[in-house]
């Protein structure tokens, strides 16, 4: 319930304690923001693979309108791999028909990690190299080519680094980041 009333407060700033009520004014809600501003609302559900079933369904529900013609709103669910299992199993394959795109990030290469991890230094304002190629392959192996774990990994190499005043950082770097992921 909680979930809902969350939705209704950001949508109508107010939440009804009924579940039937919290999903009428859900629906109410986007459909005055679209009479109001001729704007097609978006709503986005970041770490949906953390939904239960039951938050499918009733997402089904409150985005069941009179038409199955036109979208009062677009719903975008972003989440991690499980997310994309979650919506294929049987009993979600009414909502995942629903979903008009579907994107998944596959993992990067090794020369997509090197550039990643180049293209977020230069826009820190780094423009020489931090890492050295041994320290490159070794974030990449250890984080396959995810690049939310090359984050941490680069984050957790980069301060290692700081603390022993480095200039070029190695793969002895990021195995010592990585015992602590």
């Amino acid at each position: 319930m909680d979930f809902y009333r969350q939705l209704a407060i950001a949508l109508a700033g107010q939440a009804p304690w009924k579940k039937t009520e919290i999903f009428i004014c859900i629906q109410n809600s986007i459909k005055d923001y679209i009479s109001n501003n001729k704007k097609l609302p978006i709503i986005i559900f970041d770490e949906a693979h953390l939904l239960k079933h039951d938050n499918f369904y009733e997402l089904q529900i409150i985005s069941n309108f009179e038409m199955d013609s036109r979208d009062p709103a677009l719903f975008i669910l972003a989440g991690q791999p499980h997310l994309r299992d979650k919506l294929l199993s049987p009993i979600h394959q009414s909502f995942n028909q629903r979903i008009a795109l579907k994107f998944h990030l596959t993992h990067l290469s090794k020369e997509e990690t090197q550039h990643y991890i180049n293209h977020q230094l230069a826009l820190a304002g780094k423009k020489e190299p931090l890492f050295d190629q041994s320290a490159i392959e070794a974030i990449y192996k250890n984080s396959v080519g995810t690049p939310r774990i090359i984050n941490t990994l680069v984050i957790k190499c980069l301060t290692l680094g700081a603390l022993e005043k480095k200039e070029l950082l190695t793969q002895e770097e990021v195995y010592c980041a990585s015992r602590e992921l």
